[in-house]
């Protein structure tokens, strides 16, 4: 057997064994329901907060991280073709606000957090509406009447509409004038990245060709399947130049702020 030949099985065995992590949420799941099936079996949902240092210490070859884990995770390398993105009235993080209250001065934050809700929370109540706010980790029953909150992942399944929930992608989106990129997808060995994202060539076709197949899966209520569908077109899987515009602007705004201390080059592969 030639080396050529042998080199490319030993490429596709290591594909079949890749071990991807991706946050739990609604976006996510699409995603690893738009893999080709020799991926799916080795997908595990993990709390995103978790994910980047995980890929770091091994544990995983491949996932979704929050993209403002590129601030403490620099060496990772992320993939040009594929990100999850928003701009509009879908989102992974709603905020939710007392009914008729004048001002406010503080912010619960619930569900799966991650350094992007709070890191950009501050940000753009500073920058969009000239309000320092507190924002503090909750951990007890919710209680819409007398808190107000940013909740992100599948918690917002069962209050988003019932509670008018506010799109935090579309507020972060109207301040940097660029989609939100809320996830990028990251590796710490670059070649398998590379393989990895060439596997997954016109994601955002794919997924719209196989939308209603991937939502019926996930079984959601009927009220909040028709928002998903209604508006899936401010929800994007390639990273494409304007989102990657979008990931360069936001990823300044923490340094602009002075919470870090230097521009994060991103390792693009």
């Amino acid at each position: 057997m030639s080396p050529l030949i042998w080199g490319f099985l030993n490429l596709n065995i290591e594909l079949y064994r890749l071990n991807i992590a991706i946050p739990q949420n609604i976006f996510s799941a699409i995603f690893a329901l738009s893999l080709p099936e020799k991926f799916k079996e080795n997908v595990s949902v993990k709390e995103s907060s978790l994910i980047a240092k995980e890929i770091e210490e091994g544990n995983y070859d491949i996932g979704l991280i929050p993209s403002c884990d590129l601030l403490s995770h620099k060496e990772l390398f992320i993939s040009r073709n594929v990100a999850i993105s928003f701009d509009g009235p879908i989102s992974n993080s709603y905020l939710y606000f007392i009914p008729e209250q004048n001002k406010f001065d503080k912010i619960y934050l619930k569900g799966d957090i991650s350094s992007n809700e709070i890191l950009l929370s501050k940000i753009l109540f500073s920058e969009r509406f000239d309000i320092e706010a507190e924002f503090t980790i909750d951990t007890n029953p919710i209680d819409f009447e007398n808190k107000n909150y940013l909740i992100t992942g599948i918690e917002n399944n069962d209050y988003l509409l019932k509670h008018n929930g506010v799109s935090f992608s579309d507020q972060f989106a109207e301040l940097i004038d660029y989609p939100y990129v809320n996830f990028v997808l990251a590796a710490k060995e670059k070649q398998i990245l590379l393989d990895f994202s060439n596997e997954l060539k016109e994601l955002d076709t794919q997924i719209e060709n196989e939308l209603d197949l991937y939502i019926d899966k996930l079984d959601l209520k009927s009220n909040l399947r028709t928002h998903l569908i209604e508006n899936f077109d401010s929800i994007y899987y390639e990273l494409t130049d304007n989102e990657l515009d979008g990931l360069n602007e936001m990823l300044r705004l923490p340094y602009y702020h002075g919470i870090i201390k230097e521009v994060v080059e991103l390792n693009l592969i």
